[in-house]
């Protein structure tokens, strides 16, 4: 005989949005709310990365941006250099714009 609790159930898209709603406004820890809802810590974490997704929320906080820096620093033809050694070393033939864009993500000093 099979352990009822074992016994897989399908959720509809409905359930799965009305059990994360529950989750969000419960205060529980994801493992209490899960228990309390009938359904695995495992799914929880799937079902609200899935939403996540769906919403276009799912992506890295990570921004790319262009390789400024040479490989080696060799053939740097300007170095600056702050108090608490943050340097930055540029080689010729350096884009002023792209310059002007590091400058800008380096904190105010």
């Amino acid at each position: 005989m099979q352990n009822p609790a074992r016994i897989r159930r399908r959720s509809t898209p409905e359930q799965r949005d009305k059990i994360l709603r529950r989750y969000r406004h419960s205060q529980l820890t994801a493992q209490a709310f899960a228990a309390q809802a009938g359904i695995g810590v495992s799914t929880l974490h799937a079902w609200r990365r899935q939403a996540a997704e769906a919403k276009g929320e799912g992506g890295s906080a990570f921004v790319a941006g262009p390789n400024l820096l040479s490989a080696g620093t060799a053939s740097a033809t300007y170095r600056l250099q702050w108090p608490g050694g943050l340097r930055l070393e540029v080689s010729a033939g350096f884009v002023a714009e792209e310059l002007a864009t590091v400058l800008q993500l380096l904190p105010a000093l």
